[in-house]
């Protein structure tokens, strides 16, 4: 058993350094603006600097440009899930996200970072807040801004550096 405990977390910190000298290029970046507001920046970058769906590592970055409180990004980010159709996200992550994503004020940034499991880690402001442990919502999650069936299809093309 002890084997066992050392070999995982043998392999959680390797995970982790390597993860963190992993070296990312832009793909591309976009602005999000609703009606007359500019909403947040988007930059999404791999270590190609070439986005295919799927793969991973992958980092995406939002830096806000006015404040949100948690809640408020957590509903806009259902919405988006509903619009693709997947239906039953919010269910399964709502409280998640709530207990990793704070407050947001004008200027801060959201980042997630996958490694090469498609695993998920959040930060804010480059502070590492939380992770989730599901291949399936990285994918899901960077679906609202990267799926041909995005509401925002002009920002997904920026974003895919066309």
């Amino acid at each position: 058993m002890k084997f066992l405990l050392k070999a995982v977390t043998f392999y959680l910190l390797t995970t982790s350094i390597v993860l963190a000298n992993t070296q990312f290029n832009k793909v591309g970046e976009a602005r999000m603006e609703y009606l007359f507001w500019d909403v947040y920046d988007a930059v999404l970058f791999t270590p190609s600097g070439n986005y295919s769906a799927g793969t991973h590592p992958v980092k995406f970055k939002l830096t806000y440009l006015r404040d949100f409180d948690a809640k408020e990004i957590v509903k806009a980010t259902n919405e988006q899930w509903q619009h693709l159709g997947k239906t039953g996200l919010a269910d399964k992550y709502d409280s998640k996200l709530l207990s990793i994503w704070p407050d947001i004020k004008k200027g801060d940034s959201l980042t997630l970072v996958t490694n090469e499991q498609g695993m998920s880690t959040f930060y804010h402001n480059d502070e590492k807040m939380g992770e989730i442990d599901e291949p399936q919502f990285s994918s899901d999650f960077l679906a609202i801004w990267l799926d041909e069936k995005t509401s925002e299809p002009k920002l997904r093309k920026q974003l895919l550096g066309n």
